[in-house]
């Protein structure tokens, strides 16, 4: 068990080097010139003269080796000294921390909307394999993973605000901004795992275990949520991790159309803004959250299944 976490955790380490390196090559292939830009902003918006720009290069080593400059890139961020935004002017760890916190709630609230879902949906349905139950179920499955977030924010938008006026279009501030972006977010994501866990607990219901559990006389629910789920778990938890993965991708179009301050609307306003230290670390941020939670959910199914701990 030690062995393969300290394996996995290795892996983990690489990609994030991995990660970091690409963060930083964000800042050689976007177009325009880093350190024209990064002058610019220091002058107030003045466009400096060519002999000013070529000494502030070769002081700020900007002329140094690549090798050399993503080194020193590296550094800064793990001393908490990233830079300074160029559209506020703070410091970028400052800004990204308070985003990330309003996304990590907004992906919690998400979550908890999707397995509140998904997990009874799923279980009913493959309990009433067939039934006019279980065709409607996996139709509204199908429907949720088909439809576009953007398109159906806009559905939400205008049932729910504008027809209903039970909740506001957008804003942050009140518990009630959250409800649209989070059930958004997360009926999208409880399609795809309404049908996995509907097909993992039909694999389980097969097995003998579960016609001794009826033989004995246990009830349809107890089986089903006793006996049936936890055995169809080790999937199931695999597929979540990979979701909320998903999620980070679309809270860009949710907070971008909900008005909600998170990274994902920071980064669109990074990319539109050319703000360059804000957006290498939107990339790292959200590429770093995305490993950590494959690692946890990696450790979580050594942990529930001990037979594949030498498959990771």
């Amino acid at each position: 068990m030690k062995k393969a976490m300290l394996r996995r955790l290795g892996q983990s380490l690489a990609l994030l080097v991995l990660l970091s390196m690409f963060s930083f090559a964000l800042m050689h292939v976007m177009p325009g010139d880093f350190a024209e830009l990064l002058l610019i902003e220091r002058m107030g918006g003045d466009l400096p003269a060519r002999d000013v720009l070529a000494r502030f290069k070769a002081e700020q080593g900007f002329n140094d080796p690549v090798a050399r400059q993503y080194l020193r890139w590296l550094g800064g961020i793990l001393q908490g000294e990233p830079g300074v935004s160029f559209q506020s002017g703070d410091g970028v760890w400052a800004e990204i921390g308070l985003r990330v916190e309003n996304t990590l709630i907004l992906a919690a609230a998400s979550i908890g909307v999707s397995l509140v879902l998904a997990v009874p949906i799923g279980v009913v349905a493959a309990a009433r394999q067939g039934s006019a139950w279980d065709r409607l179920s996996m139709l509204l499955a199908v429907m949720g993973m088909a439809i576009p977030n953007f398109w159906y924010s806009l559905i939400m938008v205008m049932v729910f605000s504008l027809f209903l006026g039970w909740l506001p279009v957008s804003g942050y501030g009140h518990w009630t901004h959250i409800v649209l972006p989070a059930l958004v977010i997360g009926t999208s994501t409880a399609g795809v795992t309404a049908r996995f866990i509907r097909s993992c607990v039909l694999d389980v219901l097969s097995r003998d275990f579960i016609r001794t559990a009826h033989s004995k006389g246990l009830g349809e629910i107890r089986v089903l949520f006793g006996h049936a789920l936890p055995n169809a778990l080790v999937p199931v938890v695999t597929l979540l991790g990979l979701q909320i993965g998903k999620m980070f991708d679309g809270v860009v179009v949710v907070e971008t159309i909900f008005a909600w301050p998170g990274i994902g609307r920071l980064l669109v306003e990074s990319i539109f803004g050319r703000d360059f230290p804000v957006l290498q670390l939107c990339v790292l941020v959200v590429g770093a959250v995305y490993i950590a939670v494959n690692l946890a959910v990696d450790l979580l199914v050594m942990a529930i299944d001990p037979r594949i701990r030498g498959a990771l």
